[in-house]
């Protein structure tokens, strides 16, 4: 009886395979051919998979936001059992920080992305972007916590929410060129929040 193929399976693999050229070289260097020699499969295989480089792109793009996501549910999943509005907000904001060779290999692909983005000057339609998810995570929560007196009415929760966000987007370029450690980063993040969390003051 012929083996059967997982084709979901088969089509991760392959963005694996592109995740590790992307990660180490950047978009310029994904190719079907370069992706199915990194893949050790023939080409027509890959095109049997993705008939185009864009097809293959947009499934990578999509696979590297679901990997990300599951990692962060999981850290965010265990501060929500707290029930305390600031320790999930840090868990939101420090779960994307890239910690250890595998977070960091996908960290590598995400800024791959942004940087064909830059320089296209928009961001791929096809692209759900991560930021969004992130602003309004937070944002819930600190209207949650300032209803709680835990933060000062006078903050904003959607333009704070923004500030954390892409702060923390920020610190992830960062710990990728070593300007920080992931634990640096994460101190940066509490100094943040204790100026954020004041109570009513």
């Amino acid at each position: 009886m012929p083996k059967r193929v997982d084709h979901q399976e088969r089509r991760r693999e392959i963005a694996e395979a592109l995740f590790r050229i992307a990660a180490a070289q950047g978009l310029q260097a994904v190719t079907l051919r370069a992706v199915a020699a990194e893949a050790g499969i023939s080409m027509n295989l890959v095109q049997y998979y993705f008939p185009t480089k864009e097809e293959m792109l947009r499934f990578a793009w999509r696979r590297m936001v679901e990997l990300t996501m599951e990692n962060a549910g999981k850290i965010v999943g265990e501060a929500m059992a707290t029930e305390d509005e600031r320790t999930i907000v840090r868990a939101y904001l420090t779960a994307v920080l890239p910690e250890g060779e595998r977070a960091r290999m996908l960290a590598a692909v995400q800024i791959a992305y942004f940087a064909v983005d830059v320089t296209r000057g928009r961001q791929d339609p096809d692209q759900e972007p991560l930021l969004p998810h992130l602003v309004r995570a937070v944002s819930e929560l600190l209207r949650k916590a300032q209803e709680k007196g835990a933060i000062p009415a006078r903050v904003d929760p959607r333009l704070e929410a923004d500030s954390l966000a892409t702060m923390s987007a920020g610190l992830v370029t960062a710990i990728m060129v070593d300007a920080y450690t992931a634990e640096q980063a994460a101190e940066i993040v509490d100094y943040r929040l204790d100026g954020v969390f004041t109570g009513g003051r």
